[in-house]
């Protein structure tokens, strides 16, 4: 049954994605998740006003979004390399990623 039920899934399977760091996902206040590159999270919701916060422990991101009922809700999160992060990665060892969220244009109804 889908009354007032919807659902939101981060995936980290972008092409683009640097493929190292963990994102951490976390809806409203609920628990939070860590993606690993190729990693999904799904969360069923209530219809409404809701927030995805992410981070990759150096910048956070918090979308807004609403979802209707028997919505499924699709984001994809990329963590990717600035214009010095190799630079950085070779002097240093370590390299700020930043990350970019993209909704997925095709929300589909829940069964």
């Amino acid at each position: 049954m889908t009354d007032g039920v919807a659902r939101v899934t981060v995936h980290r399977t972008h092409d683009e994605d640097i493929r190292q760091r963990q994102v951490v996902v976390r809806v409203d206040d609920g628990t939070a998740a860590t993606l690993m590159f190729g990693e999904s999270y799904t969360k069923e919701l209530p219809a409404g006003a809701h927030r995805l916060k992410l981070h990759n422990t150096l910048v956070t991101k918090k979308i807004d979004f609403t979802a209707a009922a028997g919505e499924h809700v699709e984001f994809d999160v990329i963590n990717k390399p600035g214009r010095l992060t190799l630079g950085f990665l070779s002097l240093l060892g370590v390299a700020p990623l930043f990350l970019e969220v993209k909704r997925r244009e095709l929300s589909t109804r829940l069964p």
